[in-house]
């Protein structure tokens, strides 16, 4: 999330998509989570927005390992 918000399954992603699992990461400190969006949405950079409590939010999809180890 580009936003301070926490995704949950079920939650709606704009142009089509839906929030699969989600959580706040703590090592992170901001909210990440899986879904399905359309193959043309789905490349790492884009941005997108998903339905959090009524509110459109900010997200990011990003390639995976979302997280690497310094050191």
């Amino acid at each position: 999330m580009e936003e301070k918000a926490v995704p949950r399954q079920g939650m709606p992603i704009d142009g089509g998509g839906e929030v699969t699992s989600g959580t706040h990461s703590p090592m992170l400190d901001v909210g990440i989570g899986m879904g399905y969006v359309p193959a043309a949405r789905a490349a790492p950079g884009n941005e997108l927005a998903i339905d959090v409590r009524g509110k459109a939010r900010k997200g990011r999809i990003v390639k995976k390992p979302i997280y690497k180890r310094e050191g």
